[in-house]
């Protein structure tokens, strides 16, 4: 029985992106250590991509002594599927196991495990796989048997991992020659081009690109870079096949063409007025797109309406997969619901539970239990229909930015020989509906507050309105975005506007000068060169004072009349602001850990999220009423540690600059 547990696992693990090769042979079995591969181009007839790049996540987890795993693998053309190299962490106690490739219901290879357990390197093969629509389902299925045919009570949760996956790909990627093939199905950077003094349409295209892009790659963080047009208007050759590449003009030509860049892949002009700008910029990753099947081709006006979140949804819209499980003795269902596909932040969540279970023989009992993290919300007999019907109400308290909702079969009673005992399998309804009610203040506060309380349309505001500024802006909104698939809809607007507007908002303001409103609005700011004063929301403040100036950059979340505005500064060290933008983008996975209202960086120091421990643990009236005095005190202390902490601190080294640079 297929399962499919990639999204179960982590958040993270939507998809594994594999491209490599047909012309490959189905090889057996090989087990040879393999160095970690570099992303991308390799060679003439050779790409590889970690499976950490490609939205899989490190991992690859099974369960008990059979499971199957379906990975949904993108290839992009010019290439086919021909290896996943990786190292698979075995039980110690195998007797012999194996895992079968399969796709579109045919055997590629079977892949034998060594017995007696190990962590060994495997290279498993995936030539032959089936690919359609850019894509290809492949299948491991896994088995195993236990030395003297014993059940493992440590295989129920987990048996077999694979870690630290590379993906190979053979052959040669193809080039784009028209516009709806631009954006390949593995994207490794976008690179977007403007002048050194970018216009308003400019900007707003720019960040609506960032945007858009990073959408469509869901579960994976696509760097985005915003670089300076050299004067010939010609960007330089993208180091990679996987690279793309758009420049912004705002002038009197309107449409969008590809455009040849020596020795490198073609680049995507994106032309037109103050008016009709936009519009281009939006057929880039619009459903219009596939008809643009030239590589030259305008689009006229069309409205792209915000997504409204409404009162009531289902577990498919939210993006819940993996909804059916197999195990022996237990089986469980983690259904994640994400605030930020819900599109908004959420309370008073209630899932219309529907599904069904394998009704249990006479000699078993069995157990239904659904719960939200470690908090149990129901519990009910299993009976002899099979039959899952109930609707169960999630408190406040429970609700994250991403909260686990596991629904799990356990039996008892008669237990048989290992591989004789039938599993038992649990199935929800993808239908199954989820109500809610808009959270004000959201639930919970801060950096778990985003993008949720970002939609469904966000102005964006720099001090400054320089190249370096705009980047900045869009590669905040980049990792925004990586965070749900639902599309972010920046707008760039002053700073006074983003203030006097109702709307969510992103304010970046390197130099420190920001308006006096929201000045007072910030959690942490700098009074005087040596003096720190730290707020709550209650309007109760402390300060730090310093025996020598400190400087420091921040982003911070705050509350402004109802609505959430994230702030990006530093006082008046810009340099510490993109080394903090930088750190974000760096790891898949940092904006989503990120907590607290405050990310602080000092020079040489580590950025650190600044958190009250205590309220993991307050329930929504808490929430509600704004952080306390403990917020205070260790904001407070967390402050102090970071700028006067013991000598031979770790110092953050900055591998990539990606701020925007003159070619």
């Amino acid at each position: 029985m297929t399962s499919h547990r990639t999204g179960r696992r982590s958040r993270r693990s939507l998809m594994l992106a594999l491209a490599v090769s047909m012309t490959l042979c189905a090889n057996p079995f090989t087990a040879t250590a393999q160095e970690p591969e570099p992303t991308g181009a390799t060679g003439p007839n050779e790409v590889t991509f970690p499976t950490r790049t490609l939205g899989l996540g490190p991992d690859i987890e099974f369960r008990g002594n059979s499971d199957i795993v379906t990975l949904t693998v993108p290839v992009p053309d010019g290439n086919t599927p021909a290896f996943l190299d990786t190292t698979a962490q075995l039980p110690t106690n195998i007797a012999r196991g194996w895992i079968d490739v399969t796709s579109d219901g045919r055997l590629l290879t079977r892949v034998e495990l060594p017995a007696g357990g190990d962590i060994v390197p495997l290279s498993i093969p995936l030539a032959g796989a089936k690919v359609e629509n850019d894509a290809a389902v492949i299948s491991l299925g896994l088995s195993l048997s236990a030395v003297d045919n014993i059940c493992p009570q440590d295989w129920t949760l987990g048996s077999v991992r694979l870690r630290d996956g590379v993906v190979r790909y053979a052959g040669t990627p193809t080039l784009p020659s028209v516009v709806a093939d631009f954006l390949p199905p593995v994207l490794e950077r976008l690179e977007l081009y403007l002048t050194e003094g970018p216009t308003d349409a400019e900007s707003t295209v720019a960040l609506d690109l960032a945007a858009d892009v990073t959408a469509r790659y869901s579960g994976r963080q696509v760097p985005v870079d915003v670089r300076e047009l050299p004067p010939n208007g010609i960007p330089p050759a993208a180091d990679s096949p996987f690279v793309r590449q758009i420049v912004v003009r705002e002038g009197e030509d309107t449409g969008v063409e590809l455009g040849a860049v020596p020795d490198g892949p073609p680049a995507l002009y994106v032309r037109g007025d103050a008016e009709t700008l936009l519009d281009q910029g939006h057929l880039v990753n619009s459903i219009l797109s596939g008809l643009a099947v030239g590589s030259d081709v305008a689009v006229g006006a069309f409205d792209v309406a915000p997504v409204l979140a409404p009162d009531s949804t289902t577990l498919y819209d939210l993006r819940v997969s993996d909804l059916e499980t197999s195990g022996l003795g237990i089986a469980d269902v983690h259904l994640f619901l994400d605030q930020a596909e819900f599109g908004r932040p959420v309370r008073d969540v209630a899932i219309d539970l529907k599904g069904s279970y394998t009704p249990l023989p006479a000699a078993q009992g069995g157990l239904i239990t659904v719960s939200a993290g470690d908090v149990q919300l129901d519990a009910w007999a299993a009976d002899a229909s099979g039959v899952i019907d109930r609707v169960v109400t999630v408190p406040n308290s429970s609700l994250g930015r991403l909260t686990d909702i596991t629904v799990a079969l356990r039996t008892t009673g008669s237990q048989q020989q290992c591989g004789l005992q039938q599993p038992v399998t649990l199935s929800i309804d993808g239908n199954s509906r989820v109500s809610s009610t808009v959270a004000d203040p959201p639930v919970p506060v801060g950096f778990p507050s985003l993008p949720q309380t970002l939609m469904p349309q966000l102005n964006v505001a720099t001090a400054g309105r320089t190249l370096v500024d705009v980047g900045r802006a869009v590669e905040l909104v980049a990792g925004l975005q990586s965070l749900t698939t639902r599309p972010l809809d920046p707008t760039w607007v002053s700073i006074d506007d983003a203030l006097t507007s109702s709307a969510p908002a992103l304010v970046v303001a390197a130099n420190g000068v920001l308006p006096e409103r929201l000045q007072s609005e910030l959690p942490l700011v700098r009074t005087e060169d040596r003096r720190f004063e730290v707020r709550n929301a209650d309007g109760e403040s402390t300060s730090l004072t310093f025996g020598t100036e400190v400087d420091f950059a921040s982003l911070q979340v705050v509350r402004d009349d109802g609505r959430t505005v994230l702030v990006a500064t530093s006082t008046d060290v810009p340099e510490e602001l993109d080394r903090t933008i930088d750190w974000l983008s760096a790891e898949p996975g940092r904006w989503f850990e990120l907590d607290g209202s405050v990310l602080f960086t000092a020079p040489d120091r580590d950025p650190i999220a600044l958190v009250d421990p205590q309220t993991q643990d307050r329930d929504v009236d808490a929430a509600s009423s704004g952080t306390n005095s403990t917020v205070t005190a260790v904001v407070v202390a967390g402050v102090a540690l970071l700028v006067v902490g013991a000598a031979g601190a770790a110092v953050w080294a900055i591998t990539r600059r990606r701020r925007p640079q003159s070619r």
